[in-house]
């Protein structure tokens, strides 16, 4: 039993908990953005990938992706972390819940080494405990529409 529990404890400190990660103020070289939507019942998904020199807005409808790549300048990389401040995304805490069968999934995740990856997500067994939800789909909704925004710039 002892050396069952071992593999799980060090699973569970490798992931970030919230009270140990924190937004940085400006854009730095190695610092990824994630958005993930998708699952539940309808055979779609879209993810959008953030970085300093590569972004992506990925839809994918009835197995087809329709995959658009975008740019965005460091004055804008750093006006979307002072975005993400004002929703306190590093603040944000989620609970375990009941099993929600078909349940779509919403991520946001954040990877700014050396910290641990950050990421939020309500989905079939977790939730965004109350009090933070309006924040966390405050701040998935900004970064989901600037990449779509951005992303038809290019059409």
């Amino acid at each position: 039993m002892r050396y069952f529990l071992i593999p799980i404890a060090v699973i569970l400190l490798n992931c970030s908990s919230k009270k140990n990660f924190v937004l940085p103020k400006t854009w730095t070289k190695g610092l990824t953005i994630t958005l993930y939507e998708g699952g539940g019942m309808n055979y779609e998904s879209t993810n959008v990938f953030i970085s300093a020199d590569s972004c992506n807005y990925v839809k994918m409808e009835n197995g087809k992706d329709d995959s658009k790549r975008f740019v965005l300048s460091a004055k804008e990389l750093n006006e979307l972390l002072q975005k993400l401040h004002a929703f306190n995304v590093d603040d944000i805490e989620t609970s375990p819940t009941e099993l929600v069968h078909d349940k779509e999934t919403n991520r946001l995740c954040i990877i700014a080494k050396p910290q641990p990856d950050y990421c939020i997500e309500t989905g079939a067994t977790i939730t965004v405990k109350k009090k933070y939800q309006e924040d966390f789909y405050g701040a998935w909704k900004y970064l989901l529409k600037l990449a779509m925004d951005k992303s038809k710039q290019g059409d």
